[in-house]
């Protein structure tokens, strides 16, 4: 999955194959995790809208897989339940 990815890869221009599916993984769970809409995430990452839509479809359908759609649902929960630091 993405777990040897930093978070300056998610949020850098990388196109590395790793970089680029956390960073599709993060728009997901931004938009779909957290009711985000395209456009939030789109500013938040520095993307345009299309390629937040683009990337939530890439991960819907790879979450048709067992072993990754348990891995999205927990990092989904984990990180709704991440401490909000004041």
């Amino acid at each position: 999955m993405a777990e040897d990815t930093t978070a300056d890869e998610v949020g850098g221009d990388g196109r590395s194959a790793k970089a680029v599916f956390a960073r599709q993984v993060a728009m997901y769970v931004a938009a779909a995790g957290f009711g985000m809409s395209y456009a939030r995430v789109a500013a938040a990452m520095g993307r345009d809208r299309s390629t937040v839509a683009y990337a939530c479809r890439v991960v819907e359908q790879k979450r048709e897989e067992p072993e990754f759609d348990r891995w999205v649902d927990a990092l989904e929960i984990t990180a709704a339940n991440a401490p909000v630091l004041p």
